[in-house]
Formats: structure tokens, C-alpha cells, sequence
């Protein structure tokens, strides 16, 4: 309980109760009883994501709806609280692909957030280097957006000189999409929790202007970069407009996270190689 201040508990009628520390998918928030209080770096994004899955519901998918304070608002003192489910993250991703495409539809009419398609200005602080790969991925110059977020004075470590050669793989392959941007969700798999044969449950969205299908197709990377599901997802959600220019953007989107992030692992790297090969092998 002392994780949390005493205003913060007070403003969501959160009572005494056994504090538990949840993981990635609750944002390393804290459960306590039914609520789960979560510390918000952007609350622009926060307050965002909390109204949409207010109201929001895509068929067969379940949101995790947000706790208002008594005063209405979203955010207290840099902190969001959302109704507890249960459930936990699976690797059951041709699943979670469906249910992409679901969220996709209940998104397509909403308006697309400032956040989502705002340029990121240096200095930017360690939350903003999804937003700088994000826009790196779908720019005709990666390069001058990712040094906005690189020390180009300093000498590049192993993991961003490895994930940018795997990347200077794919851009000449790159071409423009013709489909409508709209709201997506960049990190669905992560945030989309499972408990038997119930309907999955998102925890949150993370904001992007996309095409319709790369909530989709951005599950399908990470799955296969995780080695959760095999490369012949891509054929089987091969009605997806532009797959295949789609997989090799959202393999991108997840090459320019390895090469901004201070943690990234050598082991992901070498799953990265893996698919970036069989996707070079394709064209």
C-alpha cells in the first residue's frame, strides 16, 4: 500500500486490502481487491486510452474499463485505475489476430489522437522511443527520424548496429499503402489477456494512425519474433489488405524498438534474424 500516496487511494475509493504487484500487461500496476492502480508516464495518452475503452465495444472482445475518480477525472497525481479481470497473457496469437481485426473495426470511425501522429522532437525522454520507431518505420527516412533519439556522437552498441543492418534489409522493399489510416493499437499482444473460453480482455491501447489491418499484423510479428506462433501465420490471414507490406512494416516498428531500447536483448536479435530472413526470402 505505501506504493501508492494516500490522495491517489482516496480519490479512486480504493480501501485497504493485500497490494499485488501485476505485470506487463497492467503496466506493472498495483491490484488491490478489484481495482488496479497504475503510475502514468504520458497523461495525454493516459486519459486517451481510458475514454476510448470506456465506451468501446468491439464484438467478441472485451475492454478493461477504467475507474474514474470522484471528481470525474482519469489521472490523479500521475496515476490511472482500471477495473481488475482476470486473465492472463497467452501465446494464442492467431486468436489475438482475430480480435485485432474486431478492435480494428470498433476503431475505424473514432478520431485519430495528436499523440499518435505528432512528430517527436528531441530531447525526447525513454517512453517516447515507441512513438520515434513507430514514425521511423513508416518514414521515407528512417535514419533522420532515429537520430533524434541516438547519440550519434557516441559508439553504437552491438544490438542497434545488428537491428539496423536487419532493417537496411527490408527498406528497399518497402512501397506506399494505398489503405485509409485510422486508429490501431501497437501492442496488442502484449496487453490482451485470456482465462479459459472466455472472450479475450484488452488492458489498454496504445495509440497509432495505420492502415486497418496492422493492429493485426503487428500481433503476427510479435508472436513470430517471440516464437509463439509459426511464419505461416502470414498465409493464413493472407485476406488482410497488403499483408505483405504491412509485416514488413510492423518488423520494422519492432527492428527500430531493439535498436533504441537500452534493454533489448541479444536473444530477441536473433529471432529478428530469423524472420527478417524469411521475410527477404519471400520477396
Amino acid at each position: 500500500m505505501d506504493l501508492i500516496p494516500d490522495r491517489v487511494r482516496s480519490a479512486f475509493h480504493v480501501g485497504t486490502g493485500p497490494a499485488e504487484v501485476l505485470g506487463q500487461a497492467w503496466d506493472y500496476g498495483v491490484r488491490i481487491n478489484h481495482t488496479v492502480l497504475s503510475q502514468v508516464i504520458d497523461p495525454v495518452q493516459a486519459s486517451w486510452s481510458a475514454k476510448v475503452r470506456e465506451t468501446l465495444q468491439p464484438l467478441g472482445v472485451r475492454m478493461v474499463r477504467p475507474v474514474r475518480a470522484t471528481d470525474g477525472r482519469l489521472v490523479v497525481s500521475g496515476w490511472r485505475a482500471s477495473a481488475f479481470v482476470e486473465g492472463e497473457v497467452a501465446r494464442r496469437v492467431d486468436e489475438t489476430v482475430c480480435a485485432a481485426l474486431r478492435l480494428a473495426d470498433a476503431l475505424a470511425d473514432l478520431p485519430v489522437p495528436d499523440s499518435a501522429v505528432s512528430s517527436v522532437r528531441a530531447p525526447w525522454s525513454h517512453h517516447d522511443l515507441f512513438a520515434v520507431a513507430d514514425r521511423a518505420a513508416w518514414s521515407a527516412n528512417p535514419a533522420g527520424v532515429l537520430e533524434s533519439g541516438l547519440d550519434v556522437t557516441a559508439t553504437p552498441k552491438e544490438e542497434q548496429l545488428a537491428a539496423l543492418h536487419l532493417a537496411a534489409k527490408i527498406t528497399p522493399h518497402l512501397k506506399e499503402l494505398r489503405s485509409r489510416r485510422q486508429v490501431g493499437h501497437a501492442d496488442m499482444l502484449a496487453t490482451t489477456l485470456y482465462q479459459g473460453t472466455n472472450m479475450p480482455v484488452v488492458t489498454d491501447i496504445l495509440p497509432v494512425a495505420r492502415p486497418h489491418g496492422y493492429t493485426a499484423v503487428q500481433v503476427m510479428v510479435d508472436g513470430m519474433i517471440a516464437g509463439a506462433v509459426d511464419y505461416k501465420i502470414i498465409r493464413r490471414f493472407a485476406h488482410i489488405p497488403e499483408i505483405g507490406q504491412l509485416v514488413l512494416r510492423a518488423t520494422l516498428y519492432r527492428l527500430f524498438v531493439h535498436t533504441l531500447h537500452p534493454s533489448a536483448q541479444e536473444s530477441t536479435r536473433a529471432n529478428m534474424e530469423k524472420l527478417v530472413a524469411y521475410l527477404v526470402r519471400g520477396l
